[in-house]
């Protein structure tokens, strides 16, 4: 019976103890309460709608609707047109070192000088090498022409003239990774064929 007594009284306080611990801790932490406080942050930045028509009075689309209609567009040939807002230049290596040059490219962009990558698409795909582009410059410059190819052998013209900051109007395939191994999750396109809208008639001759 005393032990049970004693049990009891030892349980009792280990548990006053316990209360007394909590209290005193509660009691130290000290919560200031600031009345009209507001955080100091930027304001979320908003990027505007693109003004282009998802496509235009000719069936071609413009970049932005070329993906909004993904589920229709991807995978199959299309027209595009757009500005040519960049152009991808061959690294220039000091002697004795070796540069990584990519495939030549381009990108396009439904506004004219559109900075933002986002609003661009890459084109890929109208040569092979910066070499290939030089020689069909030289041939087309001096008239020559292009060695003919055996029967049955096909490859894909080679365009060397692209001019920054005009219209084009773009046949291609819309894909997430090309034949030569360019990938984008938001796609690009496997050029097929051309036409610009804008350049002086002499330069397009």
């Amino acid at each position: 019976m005393k032990r049970i007594t004693v049990v009891c009284l030892v349980l009792v306080s280990a548990l006053f103890i316990l209360s007394s611990c909590k209290e005193e801790a509660a009691g130290n932490v000290k919560v200031t309460k600031m009345d009209g406080y507001k955080p100091n942050l930027p304001p979320v930045p908003s990027i505007p709608k693109p003004s282009a028509p998802e496509t235009y009075s000719d069936g071609s689309y413009s970049v932005y609707g070329l993906r909004k209609n993904v589920g229709k567009t991807m995978n199959s040939q299309v027209e595009v047109t757009a500005y040519l807002v960049n152009i991808y230049q061959k690294p220039v290596c000091e002697e004795g070192q070796t540069c990584h040059t990519m495939m030549p490219h381009v990108y396009l962009a439904d506004e004219q000088g559109e900075k933002l990558q986002k609003r661009q698409i890459r084109l890929v795909g109208f040569a092979q090498s910066f070499k290939e582009m030089e020689d069909e410059k030289e041939n087309d410059l001096s008239g020559r022409e292009p060695e003919e190819l055996p029967e049955g052998v096909y490859l894909p013209p080679v365009v060397w003239d692209w001019r920054q900051g005009q219209k084009y109007k773009i046949k291609a395939v819309f894909v997430n990774r090309s034949s030569s191994g360019f990938m984008d999750a938001d796609g690009l396109l496997e050029y097929k064929g051309h036409e610009c809208l804008d350049c002086p008639a002499e330069e397009e001759k």
